[in-house]
């Protein structure tokens, strides 16, 4: 099936072959050294006590962990964004006018916003973090020539939100000319219409949006042995 036939039902058909007609949605595919990108899971993002979380993601958690722990298990690097200290208005920027909560203690001091889930956090002097202040990872970051350093040409972007940090890394990333894929369940948004939305776009321009086993198995397919994912 191609890329345009998963969506049908979704997209109107008109609009399928609008898509179609512009030749959109070919499959990128993977190169030949990938890195997890975890986008933005700390709790601020992925425990609904925080107000940037809209909802309980059990399946995302899931994802996130089966996917880290398969990098782990066979020795590929991972990298983590977070945001930066938000402390002082200037930091945050112009999320002081558009975010209604950006002076309050939770969201711009808490430190318990700023920390990882057990299953998937960060290992200290083992993944690489960065640290942003605005939704694209690679915005005004030294990501990209990490990243080249590490000889990496196919990130496989996951974490939140689907509709914000994760869309704008993506198209940063697409530009930079690396290899973006990424696993639909290892992604999530507030918005479940934003969330599939924004999926669909990323999978006609700028990355390839693939079932979440479908990418586990390629990863161990390409990189390790079948007993590496156990």
């Amino acid at each position: 099936m191609d890329k345009l036939e998963k969506w049908r039902g979704y997209i109107p058909d008109d609009e399928i072959e609008a898509y179609r007609k512009g030749a959109f949605g070919r499959k990128i595919g993977y190169g030949a050294q990938p890195a997890l990108l975890n986008i933005d899971t700390t709790r601020m993002f992925v425990d609904p006590e925080f107000p940037q979380c809209g909802r309980e993601m059990p399946e995302l958690i899931e994802a996130l962990t089966a996917i880290t722990n398969l990098f782990r298990d066979l020795d590929l690097p991972i990298y983590y964004s977070r945001r930066d200290d938000r402390r002082h208005p200037v930091q945050r920027g112009i999320w002081n006018l558009k975010l209604g909560n950006a002076d309050e203690f939770i969201y711009s001091e808490d430190p318990r916003a700023d920390e990882w889930p057990e299953a998937y956090a960060p290992r200290e002097g083992k993944d690489v973090i960065v640290f942003k202040n605005k939704p694209s990872c690679f915005f005004e970051t030294p990501l990209e020539s990490w990243l080249r350093y590490d000889g990496v040409d196919t990130l496989i972007v996951v974490g939140v939100s689907t509709s914000g940090c994760i869309r704008g890394g993506v198209v940063d990333a697409f530009s930079h000319n690396f290899r973006v894929i990424v696993p639909e369940e290892a992604v999530g948004d507030r918005s479940l219409s934003a969330h599939r939305a924004n999926l669909f776009d990323m999978d006609m321009k700028s990355a390839d949006v693939e079932p979440l086993a479908d990418v586990l198995a390629e990863i161990t397919k390409r990189h390790g042995t079948a007993d590496a994912a156990e």
